[in-house]
């Protein structure tokens, strides 16, 4: 009886299809990426050898994982100025992956719609095709880590948003240790959009040189009920009249965004705001140990009252211009009010965009350690509080370290 017991279990043992994920080898395998996905099942990978791909590729709700094996740098897909580089639009996961390419010369880079997945070490570069953007989002909550998103731009198109992002629709983006550089919008936000966003999260990225042509928003644009969380990203040298750094506008009864530890320097060119331009009702709007520096004359936050006298809350900032006005508008009672401060943050050197402090910033041991979300990290990778007080800004005070140019 047990010998029959036995063979009944080896019998069932072997009934069980053995499913393995597959490693599919582009070109040696299938002779297009996109090839490749049409014939990969749920957690397989999809290998791609160095070289340049002219196609576009969806993932067709598949759990997989694009890459490359030579990385980004050799790795090229080339949209042909057609449609999106990359789109994910079938409902896809974090578990569906895109990584390691270098991404243009699409409508976007990528395109992600009702879905979240998973976007990592690419650099995407030079769509330019029509009014899309770097990476454009649509009612999702994918995870943006690592990526390098540059040189978009929206040439011939009139009233465009987003060059480097575009996250539109409720949802929980992640957008984590991102470089967004050189983009142009033919409108507003330059670097980032956040419209309509939902509770997205921006957290150590660096977003600079960036454009807002129509005058909003250079490094972020934020609208429409977006209750970001923005913690420890170095936003400096973006250009728009109204808000150089962030611009923010908060629709009644909605909630805004809570700003944390970032360093937000302006730009030449900005009126109203050349860190931060508030306006809308954003009463409830939070900024806790920010540094917000505008250029010499300028003015560095802008709380406009056009919609209502009611300010957003300011709690351990430094928000200072030299020769100008720190905290302006609905929001300049602040000034020395709760640990805020006007004052020289004495960065390391600002003309080489070494945004660090130097030893005897008022920015050190400054902030308050009660801030929500604090990372225990900063920009650079070290503690996030030395001292017992975290400091100001996106990057803690180690001591003479910080002080070497």
């Amino acid at each position: 009886m047990k010998l029959i017991r036995l063979l009944l279990s080896l019998l069932a043992l072997v009934a069980v299809p053995c499913v393995l994920a597959t490693t599919i080898h582009v070109p040696q395998d299938q002779p297009t990426i996109q090839a490749g996905i049409n014939a990969a099942n749920n957690g397989d990978t999809v290998l791609v050898a160095p070289g340049k791909y002219v196609e576009n590729i969806n993932f067709m709700g598949k759990a997989i994982t694009v890459t490359s094996s030579g990385g980004a740098k050799v790795t090229t897909i080339d949209g042909g100025a057609v449609d999106s580089v990359v789109t994910f639009v079938s409902g896809e996961g974090l578990s569906s992956v895109v990584s390691g390419f270098t991404l243009q010369n699409g409508g976007s880079g990528v395109y992600i719609g009702s879905s979240s997945p998973t976007v990592r070490h690419n650099i995407i570069q030079n769509n330019i095709t029509g009014c899309s953007s770097g990476i454009v989002e649509d009612f999702g909550s994918p995870l943006i880590q690592s990526n390098v998103v540059r040189n978009n731009s929206q040439p011939g198109c009139s009233g465009g948003f987003g060059a480097g992002m575009s996250i539109d629709g409720a949802g929980s983006a992640q957008i984590i240790g991102n470089l967004i550089e050189n983009n142009s919008s033919s409108g507003s936000g330059g670097g980032i959009t956040l419209f309509a966003a939902g509770t997205p999260t921006l957290r150590n990225n660096v977003i600079r040189g960036n454009s807002a042509q129509a005058g909003q928003g250079g490094g972020i644009w934020i609208v429409n009920d977006s209750d970001a969380l923005i913690v420890q990203n170095l936003i400096y040298n973006n250009t728009a009249s109204q808000g150089g750094g962030i611009y923010l506008t908060v629709p009644s009864g909605q909630v805004g965004p809570t700003i944390v530890n970032n360093t937000i320097v302006g730009a030449a060119g900005v009126s109203q705001g050349s860190a931060v331009f508030a306006g809308g009702f954003d009463s409830q709007v939070q900024f806790f140990n920010n540094l917000m520096i505008g250029l010499s004359g300028q003015n560095a936050v802008d709380c406009d009252g056009t919609y209502s006298q009611q300010p957003p809350t300011f709690t351990n900032n430094d928000a200072y211009s030299p020769k100008g006005t720190g905290l302006q508008g609905t929001c300049a009672g602040q000034s020395h009010q709760n640990g805020n401060v006007s004052a020289s943050p004495r960065f390391v050197n600002p003309f080489k965009r070494n945004y660090r402090l130097r030893a005897g910033s008022p920015a050190i041991n400054a902030g308050t350690n009660s801030a929500p979300d604090l990372p225990k990290k900063d920009l650079a990778g070290h503690p996030r509080i030395v001292g017992g007080t975290i400091d100001m800004g996106a990057f803690e005070y180690q001591g003479t370290e910080s002080d070497r140019e």
